[in-house]
């Protein structure tokens, strides 16, 4: 049914791909089957059959995009790139790792040839997709290093643990190198919960890392589960604190997604851990008090800005710059956003709500007038 929705033609799969994606556009160019090509689902009367497995073993320098193939100027100002293939840690509620592999990394001199094809060809926000960006640390210096040596003039934004970000030269060299905005997972603003989620990382890094980004200008987005095994009423407590503690830019709190796959579920029986998805309950929460905990946190957190988190989220962010819209015009807009959801049905009824309600549009338009006048 998702094939069908999505209405492709083939889907690759394997946990790395490149070669499979390779070897399916190279067979269409020549006119091929793509039914020989292994590690696809392709077309089969009215449904899709699996070709065959083939497992990949791909060096990451052999798989480096070559830019210079595109258009100067063709790429627009704003481009996504990975350096990184899986993520070097095995947090609970997370199966990414397992599908993926082992970490494993391009070399600093096939990232600088990527980069120098893109500054070029006239981008200037630079997205690093990679899980951990910043994992090796030598390598991220290294990285950094690299960046400050050609000035390409970058903006960058990548994902960022904080748990490996210890000393302050790091940051300086984020700073200097060109870092724009990080997404922190940081989850849980308990400890206690944290360690369920084998999260590696402490409130006191957390604290810290958010010290030294904001010191340097550089904006955050910190992500938040709600109702993970061991949250109760005094760790989302102490969660909505330490947001208001720290105050990163953006944050958003969701629902945590009970994922079979993930490590969390072969201590199903031990935790009272039942249902999946967004339905499911355990020992000390159920995923409606989940869905209130989320509420609550949207409710009670002050000093930073909610940001959704799906189709319009963190990465909107470097597309919004690439189209020339300042960050604090970002955070402005993304401010007058969030306070027009209400916070549930019946306050939509309330005549206060409703003066309140036209005044936030009317700020909304505003803002876009204003932008358009810039």
């Amino acid at each position: 049914d998702v094939f069908e929705w999505i209405d492709a033609d083939s889907y690759v799969k394997e946990s790395q791909g490149e070669a499979t994606l390779g070897s399916l556009v190279g067979t269409l160019i020549a006119g091929g089957d793509p039914a020989q090509v292994p590690n696809l689902y392709v077309r089969s009367g009215q449904g899709f059959r699996f070709t065959r497995a083939r497992p990949e073993r791909n060096d990451l320098d052999e798989c480096t995009i070559d830019w210079g193939l595109c258009d100067p100027g063709g790429l627009g100002l704003t481009v996504q790139t990975r350096t990184a293939r899986s993520c070097a840690f095995k947090c609970s509620f997370c199966d990414f790792p397992v599908r993926a592999g082992a970490l494993s990394v391009a070399s600093v001199a096939a990232v600088e040839r990527e980069l120098r094809q893109l500054a070029r060809r006239g981008v200037r926000h630079l997205v690093f997709v990679d899980d951990t960006f910043n994992v090796p640390i030598g390598r991220f210096k290294d990285l950094c290093q690299m960046m400050i040596a050609n000035d390409f003039g970058f903006e960058w934004y990548s994902f960022f643990r904080s748990s490996a970000a210890r000393d302050t030269e790091i940051y300086d060299l984020m700073q200097h190198s060109g870092c724009r905005a990080v997404f922190l997972g940081i989850e849980s603003g308990d400890d206690s919960v944290l360690r369920n989620m084998t999260k590696s990382s402490s409130t006191d890094q957390y604290r810290f890392a958010v010290e030294q980004l904001h010191q340097r200008g550089i904006t955050t987005f910190a992500s938040f589960i709600c109702g993970f095994p061991g949250e109760t009423e005094k760790s989302l407590r102490n969660t909505i604190s330490f947001i208001n503690e720290i105050q990163p830019t953006f944050y958003r709190a969701e629902l945590w997604f009970y994922n079979h796959r993930s490590p969390i579920h072969e201590q199903a029986q031990a935790l009272g851990l039942t249902g999946q998805g967004y339905d499911w309950k355990h020992a000390t929460m159920d995923s409606a008090l989940g869905a209130d905990a989320a509420d609550e946190l949207f409710r009670d957190v002050t000093g930073s800005t909610w940001m959704p988190g799906y189709n319009y989220d963190f990465w909107a962010v470097p597309y919004l710059r690439g189209k020339g819209l300042t960050m604090s015009e970002i955070v402005g807009l993304q401010s007058i956003i969030s306070s027009l959801i209400p916070f549930n049905s019946a306050s939509t009824a309330d005549p206060a709500s409703e003066e309140t309600r036209l005044r936030q549009l009317q700020a909304l338009q505003a803002w876009f007038s204003s932008v358009a006048m810039s």
